[in-house]
């Protein structure tokens, strides 16, 4: 674990201990150099002297007027182990670790702040840009919290559309494929007659696949149409009469089929409840936009988006 630490650095409290993954998108719109380059900090050769400190009994570290309360720093090690699983919380050099990053940060921070830098123009601008994104994610996340779809949900929509729910049928056939309609009726005597089809496909048939005796394999949909309606209009083992394709005149047989089947509603019942519960809540969120411009003066100019 001694080895994260270094590698992710300053990254980790940027993108994790901020408490929101946008951060670095949102950042990296206004300082597209920071998607690139790595932040090296140099340290000074002189010392600065450090004041004296008063510290809390629950107070875990000082820096200048920051501190941070040892429930503060393990909320953000809890926010950490979401994203690396690995790490391993309970071990006290690595819990230094991280405290010395925050430190490390928070050194930084001030020293920015004393030189102006959060009043530049595009600081100002990412900071509020940020702070909506906050705003916005806890106001969604207050008007869901509530917003689920049941068991009974799940059933209804899986009963009115068990289509979505049937597996992919696939048919596996034998073709033979030639240019003129005598021929293919020539060849479909034969085939009536006790010929092998799989034969007659290799001698004359003018497909790739007449080199596997006119087998295409499993395959769940056809480029040509009037080959597909013939496929659906087969029984398995059975040969078809002579057809005009796009290519040329057909004869094919239905070998075997699978799938198709409806997947049993126990299989699928999880996944639909989290996707009808996702469903809710965006209509949730839409609803009450719509509400609010119901209530609120709206304005747009559209002939400046020409």
């Amino acid at each position: 674990m001694r080895k994260l630490y270094p590698v992710v650095g300053l990254f980790i409290f940027v993108l994790v201990f901020s408490g929101c993954d946008q951060i670095s998108d949102i950042l990296g719109d206004y300082f597209p150099s920071m998607k690139k380059e790595k932040i090296v900090v140099i340290p000074t050769e002189k010392k600065i002297a450090a004041k004296p400190t008063i510290m809390t009994k629950d107070t875990l570290a000082k820096v200048g007027s920051w501190t941070i309360t040892l429930v503060e720093f393990n909320e953000k090690l809890k926010n950490l182990k979401e994203v690396l699983p690995e790490y391993d919380g309970k071990d006290v050099e690595t819990k230094k670790l991280v405290l010395e990053e925050l430190v490390r940060q928070q050194l930084l921070v001030k020293a920015a702040e004393e030189k102006g830098i959060q009043n530049k123009k595009e600081i100002k601008a990412a900071m509020d840009e940020f702070r909506k994104t906050l705003l916005v994610r806890e106001l969604a996340v207050q008007l869901t919290e509530n917003v689920k779809a049941t068991e009974q949900d799940a059933k209804d929509f899986y009963a009115e559309n068990e289509d979505m729910f049937r597996e992919v049928p696939q048919w596996r056939i034998r073709e033979i494929l030639v240019p003129d309609e005598a021929k293919a009726k020539e060849l479909l005597i034969g085939l009536l007659q006790g010929e092998d089809f799989a034969t007659l496909a290799t001698a004359n048939s003018i497909t790739t696949s007449a080199a596997n005796g006119g087998d295409i394999g499993f395959v769940s949909e056809f480029a040509d149409p009037q080959v597909q309606n013939m496929v659906f209009s087969l029984e398995p083992g059975s040969t078809s009469s002579v057809f005009k394709g796009e290519k040329g005149y057909y004869i094919i047989k239905l070998e075997e089929q699978k799938g198709g089947e409806l997947q049993p509603l126990e299989t699928v019942k999880q996944e639909l409840i989290e996707g009808l519960t996702a469903m809710k809540q965006q209509e949730a969120v839409v609803g009450y936009i719509e509400k609010l411009k119901s209530q609120t003066d709206v304005q747009i100019n559209e002939d400046l988006l020409k």
